[in-house]
């Protein structure tokens, strides 16, 4: 299928949406405002999206530095994730008879939020305008990374068999849902945390501190590259791949292509271990040493091909095998500003109290208004131009995934240049029609704007 991905959201509405976006108190979760709220980070989460595959003019991640709304962006994601932490359980149960489309909402909010701020992130300017938070996010990252390398996602379960429903209750799809959702967080945070160390260089020193001696992230990443969490085989005894938010059946001739998501970790690793400020400040034992040495059994020809710059990496390590560890001990005195978002949302707070309030006011069972959220969330998952976001685009000469636009249209995507050339005398006259519309509606937009210029004058 042919899509367009046009804008859902001009650079005028995207401003006035991040503008307006407001800090709620986690007693406030789930009114009124908060799922209007909602809303619209979906909408400027997927402008986002559009605007990076397509390499276009970045207007959403301009606009919350502009605004100064990365901060709040990120108190957002630490109270949701606080929220599931300590109030869902008292919900839960409720939350089985309440409306699906509500409980998803609700759920899905903290990936939404992680989502943007992942885009958002790849961007130094993001990194420097969300100031001292960015510690609560390398934070974030260490507790998700953590929580992921204890509970390694389970098999997956045939569900084509009927004894997968047998005996289900909707508490259980509650929780498959939930452990869903975290999974495509975590996932997101190894993203974060690579695109965080890509500007290692200009990191404060309490961000690098953070990252190397608090959280020490070695221990995460190298347990990570072995447990490979992001590859599993399903009960057809096939190959699956976590891509693009979901797990995709693998071919065979694709077994020895690295990941993206393994990708991400090594180039994380790479930054932090060849960094010389980082390498300064990570004071080595021999335990230290062990785990770091642990990567070279995967540094084999077929990885160093895919990342050339591990090559670098693997000398270094070989360097450091033939090197005595000497531990000294330093008596400095280190002031380090630590991650205190969770503390102060913690604060004299009643979980208890907060969720039978929550349960009283926002998540009535017969509310009238949830026709009103369904209607509103078909509409925003019925534009065409999700289905390319969510499932990737294909090619349209051979339906493969497709990186590359038609140059002049821009609505046509192709794997190759060689199916690009094929498909060119089919796709000549349909490009031509969208270049001429497009050209018309440039037409009429600045004749518009004409006009409101002569009636302002």
């Amino acid at each position: 299928m042919n899509i367009q991905l046009t804008d859902i959201l001009t650079a005028y509405e995207a401003e006035h949406y991040i503008e307006s976006l407001q800090i709620f108190e986690i007693t406030e979760l789930g009114c009124k405002k908060w799922f209007t709220q909602d809303e619209i980070l979906q909408k400027l989460n997927f402008q986002a999206h559009i605007n990076a595959i397509t390499r276009s003019d970045e207007f959403i991640m301009e606009a919350f530095c502009t605004f100064d709304k990365i901060k709040p962006l990120i108190y957002d994601l630490i109270m949701t994730e606080m929220w599931k932490q300590y109030v869902f359980p008292y919900l839960k149960s409720h939350f089985t008879e309440l409306s699906s489309i509500r409980s998803y909402t609700i759920l899905q909010h903290e990936a939404i939020v992680c989502n943007l701020l992942q885009i958002c992130l790849f961007h130094r300017t993001s990194i420097e305008s969300s100031e001292g938070y960015i510690l609560e996010v390398v934070d974030y990252c260490n507790r998700k990374l953590t929580a992921l390398l204890q509970k390694p996602p389970a098999k997956k379960i045939d569900k084509k068999n009927i004894d997968y429903y047998k005996n289900r209750t909707k508490e259980d799809e509650i929780d498959e849902q939930f452990q869903n959702v975290e999974f495509q967080i975590q996932m997101m945070c190894l993203s974060i945390i690579r695109f965080i160390t890509d500007h290692i260089k200009h990191l404060p020193i309490n961000i690098l501190h953070q990252i190397i001696v608090e959280n020490d992230f070695f221990f995460l990443l190298v347990p990570l590259i072995e447990e490979k969490p992001w590859l599993r085989i399903n009960h057809n005894n096939e190959r699956e791949v976590f891509e693009q938010s979901k797990w995709i059946t693998l071919n065979k001739e694709d077994y020895s292509k690295l990941p993206k998501i393994e990708a991400q970790l090594w180039i994380t690793i790479y930054n932090l271990f060849m960094d010389p400020e980082s390498r300064r400040k990570y004071e080595l034992n021999d335990f230290k040493k062990s785990n770091l040495l642990r990567l070279r059994k995967f540094m084999n020809e077929l990885l160093l091909d895919q990342i050339p710059q591990l090559v670098d990496m693997l000398r270094s390590l070989e360097e450091l095998s033939l090197m005595q560890v000497q531990t000294q001990s330093k008596n400095t005195i280190v002031v380090q500003q630590l991650p205190e978002l969770r503390m102060a949302i913690c604060k004299d707070k009643n979980w208890s109290s907060i969720a039978q309030k929550q349960k009283e006011e926002y998540f009535q069972i017969n509310d009238p208004s949830i026709k009103e959220d369904i209607k509103r969330m078909a509409e925003l998952y019925s534009n065409t131009v999700f289905e390319g976001i969510i499932d990737g685009f294909k090619c349209e000469k051979c339906t493969k995934e497709a990186t590359k636009r038609c140059s002049r249209c821009k609505q046509v995507w192709y794997c190759s240049k060689d199916c690009q050339v094929g498909d060119w005398p089919k796709h000549k006259l349909n490009c031509q029609i969208i270049n001429t519309q497009k050209q018309e509606d440039t037409k009429q937009v600045d004749k518009q704007s004409d006009k409101l210029l002569d009636q302002i004058d």
